[in-house]
């Protein structure tokens, strides 16, 4: 009785002591990892736990080494009465909370990522397809049931390190460990999905629809959310930026250290010799069109959208008209030759374009009333360069952009693009080539 006595005084004296457990530093990320408190080594913490540990404290029955350690409780190096309190606080804490928010889980088997919100429900994925499962949640003793759409609920008992970590016993497997990210529902969203470049050209980024993303031959995961994104690598760091969005082909990150980078999407495909560039066909130095390439002419949509471009010009007072459209690889290898000629390699290059790197061949492109200096600061030029973007057109070499498209300042020179990816490229005030982060450089 004198021992009750004791371990009923002692257990009254630290029954005000918050004790959390803490996992075993040598086995956090296997899948027999051990919990402190888990008195039995089940991987869960219960009823079972509080007999033994009571049971040993009492003389009744003995404990291994192993036992031992995951019955400190407190970590103090020693079991004892303190433990037990620590042990019930922590099943009554286990009992009583329910993770909301986002939670990046690990075991053995890869990375999940859970959505809990504050009506028990939520989603979850698994990084390594992308697939979203939704399911309901109920909660008994510690216990945590996953309703799902379809098949038998699952369950799994629930033991909490802190309040932003926390694992899962799941029934008939092992253990899944659980780290909080955000309040913020995890989102794929469209905009990590492709490929991007950083900050201008060099690096490349590829971000997987599960995600999943590769950098330099490394591939890691990836957990986006509306304003900011994790960073989840193999070695087990991690790492979040704030992120925001410039358009749909563009965003940048700023970490907490204050780097910061832009990246630019640019998904690059040839198609029976033909480049196209988030869908857009380039045709620049860089970018060539075979010799066969052969619209027969403007486009019916560019057509279309220079007759209402040109009415709409009319209504302003302002005359268009297309003193030069479409050219064969033919003609235009006919006129590149010509202008070096007269000028020399150097200079033609700066003002026509090679034999198959003319934009004039696509049938998307054409010069608007006089391919002339005179026709800089004239009211056509004006009106062309502040309006012909709500038709689908850009003007294709800005005024000191020459070292990147690689042309001088060409205000008549127009490029359908249509009306969307028209304005995307107009508002950024980006020539084509960076807007796609792409060159524009002769090989040869």
């Amino acid at each position: 009785m004198n021992k009750l006595k004791m371990l009923a005084a002692a257990a009254l004296a630290a029954a005000m002591l918050p004790v959390f457990p803490t996992y075993n530093a040598e086995a956090t990320d296997t899948e027999d990892s051990s919990l402190r408190c888990d008195v039995n080594g089940d991987l869960t913490i219960g009823a079972a736990d509080m007999v033994m540990l009571s049971r040993y404290l009492l003389g009744a029955q003995g404990i291994t080494a192993a036992e031992a350690e995951r019955a400190d409780c407190n970590g103090d190096g020693t079991v004892d009465a303190f433990d037990l309190v620590g042990l019930r606080e922590q099943y009554v804490y286990n009992c009583s909370h329910i993770p909301q928010g986002t939670w990046i889980a690990e075991d053995m088997s890869g990375t999940r990522y859970f959505w809990f919100d504050e009506n028990r429900e939520g989603t979850f994925t698994r990084c390594d397809n992308g697939t979203l499962t939704p399911f309901r949640l109920t909660s008994t003793g510690g216990k945590l049931t996953f309703a799902l759409s379809s098949g038998a609920p699952t369950g799994a008992a629930i033991s909490w390190t802190d309040d932003t970590h926390f694992s899962l016993k799941w029934d008939g497997a092992g253990l899944e460990n659980f780290r909080y990210v955000s309040d913020v529902r995890f989102d794929k969203g469209p905009y990590l999905s492709g490929t991007y470049v950083i900050d201008g050209r060099e690096k490349e980024i590829s971000f997987g629809t599960n995600y999943s993303a590769s950098l330099s031959g490394k591939s890691f995961n990836v957990l986006p959310q509306r304003d900011a994104v994790w960073f989840l690598y193999d070695d087990g760091t991690s790492e979040a930026a704030s992120f925001s969005r410039t358009d749909k082909n563009h965003f940048a990150l700023k970490w907490q250290d204050g780097r910061t980078a832009n990246f630019t999407r640019r998904e690059i495909t040839v198609k029976d010799g033909i480049t196209y560039v988030n869908g857009i066909l380039v045709a620049n130095k860089t970018y060539s069109l075979p010799s066969t390439y052969d619209p027969k002419g403007l486009t019916p949509e560019f057509s279309k959208a220079f007759t209402e471009m040109k009415n709409a010009a009319a209504d302003d007072g302002i005359g268009l008209t297309i003193c030069s459209g479409y050219r064969s690889y033919s003609y235009q290898k006919q006129l590149y030759e010509k202008y070096v000629a007269v000028d020399g390699k150097a200079a033609a290059d700066t003002y026509s374009a090679r034999a198959g790197h003319s934009e004039h061949q696509t049938g998307l492109a054409a010069d608007i009333n006089a391919a002339e200096e005179w026709f800089i600061g004239t009211p056509e030029a004006k009106w062309l360069d502040k309006n012909c973007w709500k038709y689908g057109f850009i003007i294709r070499y800005p005024e000191e952009k020459q070292d990147i498209t690689g042309y001088i300042y060409e205000p008549w020179h127009v490029r359908y693009l249509g009306k969307e990816n028209a304005k995307l490229v107009h508002d950024s005030g980006l020539t084509l080539e960076e807007y796609l982060g792409i060159d524009s450089k002769y090989a040869y």
